[in-house]
Formats: structure tokens, sequence, C-alpha cells
């Protein structure tokens, strides 16, 4: 049996639901995933596009493939690292989990890697607090493709503001 989200967790699915885009700084381990999983899966069963995630290596599998196993069963997922990444996003699936440093691969692909998305999920978007970084060039660059973003953080914990300015461009 699927639990029921929490509290914080239903006003994250509710704002959600009436914005596309979703600066979600909730603290560390309270369920971000779940969330975006639930707005996500909600879209896709009304006939929405494909989901991407770009998250921390040591978090694609226990964080994300871990909670739509338990969460979103009904939803394939599909993990893209540097050994398969050409492979993976050929698979036929509804979420695309891949590391921060693929977003150049993306990029430099994105007429054959981005078809059908609509959902573009940045979890721990700090690593995107810098403009002039690849990564967060390589972002910009393809962000107009999708209708739904989300950047999740527990800890956005700003030096200046400047590092928390190129992470609210991305949406």
């Amino acid at each position: 049996m699927i639990p029921p989200m929490y509290d914080h967790q239903n006003r994250t699915f509710a704002f959600g639901q009436q914005s596309p885009l979703i600066f979600d700084m909730s603290d560390p381990g309270t369920g971000k995933t779940r969330a975006e999983l639930e707005l996500f899966r909600q879209r896709r069963l009304k006939g929405g596009g494909k989901m991407l995630v770009l998250a921390t290596k040591s978090t694609l599998y226990p964080a994300w493939g871990s909670d739509i196993e338990k969460f979103t069963p009904d939803l394939r997922y599909v993990i893209a690292n540097a050994s398969n990444r050409a492979k993976a996003f050929a698979t036929d699936a509804d979420i695309y989990i891949t590391n921060h440093d693929a977003s150049k691969y993306i990029d430099t692909n994105q007429k054959t890697t981005l078809k059908g998305f609509d959902t573009l999920v940045i979890d721990e978007s700090t690593a995107y607090k810098h403009r002039t970084a690849s990564r967060s060039k390589a972002v910009s660059k393809f962000r107009s493709r999708f209708a739904h973003i989300a950047l999740l953080t527990g800890t956005p914990n700003p030096n200046t503001i400047l590092d928390i300015w190129h992470q609210a461009y991305l949406l």
C-alpha cells in the first residue's frame, strides 16, 4: 500500500497544480521527490510528456529510483549514466534520470534526446548556481523546451544573492 503524502507535500502538490514552475527549498529529507513524482504522474496520466531528472550521482537510484518504485510504481524509469546514456535515452520510459554533468550531453543532442519531454526536474539545484559553469550554460540552452520545471534543494544557503539568481533564472 502506498502511504499518503504529508501535509507539506500536499501543499507542494497543490502549488504545482497551479504553477508550471516550482523552486522547492524544503528541508532535506522532507519528501520533495515524492511531491514532484505525484505531480508528474497526474500530468502523465492526462497525456503529458516525459520527465527529465538531473540529479547528483549519489541520488540517481537511492532517491529517485527507489521513490519511483515505492510511490509511483506504474511509471517506468531509466537511469542514464556515462556508460549507457545513448541507450538509456533510446529506451521507452516515462522518467529519465541522469547526473548533472549529462546536461552538456543533452544540450549537444537535444534533437534526439529531448523528444516528447515536458517536465524538467533539477534536484540539488545548487549545482547550477554559477551561470558561467558549463552545465549551467547547457541547461540554459534547453530549459525552454520544457513546460514544467522544478528546482529542488534542501540546502540553498547562498553566499550571495547571485548564488540563487541563476537557479531562479532557470525557472
